[in-house]
């Protein structure tokens, strides 16, 4: 399962990348290895479901210390 991004650039070294990601209380940003993104949005894990929002696992902790956040259904790339 992958979710959108709000934005990507460049990320503290030449191998990663800095996401925003927007959740359903707001934006949360994760850096990653280039490897695991693309033009539509990062692979991510779901944890569960609850009506149309979904508990997602990211690939790596987020830059306020958080690996799963809530995001809606429109956050996820079909």
């Amino acid at each position: 399962m992958s979710i959108k991004t709000q934005k990507q650039e460049a990320g503290p070294i030449p191998s990663e990348k800095v996401l925003t990601i927007r959740t359903i209380t707001g934006t949360e940003d994760v850096i990653v290895h280039s490897s695991q993104v693309d033009a539509n949005g990062v692979e991510v894990g779901c944890i569960g479901q609850k009506g149309d929002e979904f508990l997602v696992e990211l690939p790596r902790e987020t830059l306020r210390g958080r690996w799963l956040v809530w995001v809606s259904k429109s956050a996820i790339v079909a």
